[in-house]
This record gives C-alpha cells, structure tokens and sequence, in this order.
C-alpha cells in the first residue's frame, strides 16, 4: 500500500522517498525471480546488487597461488655482469646495449642469437 506524501516534506525527501521504494521494488523484482535469468545475468545482478540476490551462491575460496621460485639467468652481458632469465620485459641495460658497437661485434658471431648466453 502506498505511503501518502507528507505535505511538510521538502521536494528533495519526497524524490528519496519515491527513489528508495522504487529501488526496494526492483530488487524484490529481481530476487524474488533470480533463478529465472541466466547465469551471465546472474552474475551482472549479484555485482549490481552486492549479495542481496536471494538465490545467490557463497563465493568460491581462491586457489592459493604458487610460490614462485626464482628462475635460473639465461641471458648475460658480459661487461656489466647484469643477468635476465628470459622470461618477462627485456631489462633496460639489454635493451641500450643492442644499439651498442660490442652488440653489432658479438652478432656478427652470433648470428642466431638475441643475447650471450649465461655461461654456466
């Protein structure tokens, strides 16, 4: 049953009043038929709502992550001792030592290959 508007309030309350019914409206809409949307809408509606969705299932625990082991140096430059394992971004000193004249001399040798080898 509808409230009736209090003549002693401001437009302002009035305009919360009638958005805070709507948006108490539209969430029982939306729980009281959950299980009638797909799982995708689900999903959007349980981040829409937080978890007030009435069929909404407890979140998974995450996995724990691995522990990551430091890689062996794959890649070494010689003149600065600095290693790279390879994987991930190219360090700066690699990257500004390909434009050097030691790196055009080293290609010239090593023609298959980016960087020097780590030795070992």
């Amino acid at each position: 049953m509808p409230r009736k508007p209090s003549a002693s309030l401001s437009p302002q309350a009035l305009l919360r009043a009638a958005t805070k019914e709507a948006y108490e409206r539209v969430t029982l809409l939306l729980t009281t038929s959950f299980d009638d949307f797909s799982p995708e809408q689900q999903r959007r509606l349980r981040a829409l709502l937080g978890s007030e969705g009435a069929a909404s299932p407890a979140k998974r625990a995450k996995p724990a992550k691995a522990e990551r082991k430091e890689l062996p140096p794959r890649y070494w430059l010689p003149h600065t001792q600095e290693t790279w394992s390879g994987r991930g971004r190219v360090p700066n000193t690699f990257l500004a030592w390909e434009g050097t004249v030691a790196h055009t001399e080293w290609k010239k040798h090593h023609p298959d290959e980016r960087f020097p080898a780590y030795p070992g």
